[in-house]
């Protein structure tokens, strides 16, 4: 049983790292798309501002979906969940999961009044076998349209594909949506919360497009 428990939280921390890479980039392309979408003396019909519009979208279809797509060995959320769902009797239902944290908080050093508020905050922390499901549905839900997009337009050619319209307000909703569902199950896993996924940058790095990026040399 440790041995999966471990295993999940691996999973999970896995995938908290791929989180906070799609939110680096949502952070940083939302930056340019306010810069870009607020100065009239740029205009979007422009080979360079549509290499970064069009990359933007196909590195975060792949990132949503490398996070969701399959089971099996890939470290996905869906194969996390799907392991969660095979083996809920045996380790979370039966109680399992939630003590082996009960016990972790009784062999540590914290005062006994926290100590209570915690047992008792595990114990109320349960996730039905309908929720993991549900769960599960609703992440494939969210992606299938990117999933398509993906197939047809990124990752392969198909002669009779048809245009797949992917917003960009769509892909950040999705990201969004998957950062709820990945924290949720980081604190269900682990006993622990995390306070921040989303990337902020500092002020002083805007200063890059306060600089002329052309030099002489670059005219001739």
């Amino acid at each position: 049983m440790d041995q999966k428990i471990k295993k999940w939280q691996k999973q999970i921390k896995h995938l908290i790292d791929e989180i906070l890479d799609a939110n680096e980039r949502q952070y940083v392309f939302e930056v340019e798309r306010k810069i870009i979408k607020n100065n009239p003396a740029l205009s979007e019909n422009n080979i360079f501002l549509e290499y970064l519009f069009r990359n933007y979208a196909e590195s975060q279809v792949l990132a949503i979906l490398r996070i969701v797509d399959k089971d099996g060995d890939t470290g996905s959320f869906v194969a996390l969940l799907n392991d969660l769902l095979k083996n809920y009797e045996e380790i979370i239902k039966s109680g399992k999961l939630n003590q082996k944290f009960i016990n972790d908080i009784d062999n540590s050093s914290i005062d006994s009044h926290l100590k209570d508020h915690f047992k008792k905050e595990r114990e109320d922390n349960k996730i039905s076998l309908e929720k993991i499901n549900s769960d599960k549905f609703d992440l494939l839900k969210e992606t299938a349209k990117i999933k398509i997009y993906r197939d047809k337009w990124v990752a392969h050619i198909d002669r009779k594909r048809v245009r797949v319209v992917i917003e960009f307000d769509e892909l950040n909703r999705i990201i969004n949506f998957i950062n709820s569902k990945i924290q949720e199950y980081y604190t269900f896993l682990t006993n622990s919360s995390i306070s921040l996924l989303y990337t902020y940058g500092l002020e002083s790095d805007k200063e890059i497009f306060r600089i002329a990026w052309l030099t002489p040399s670059d005219e001739k």
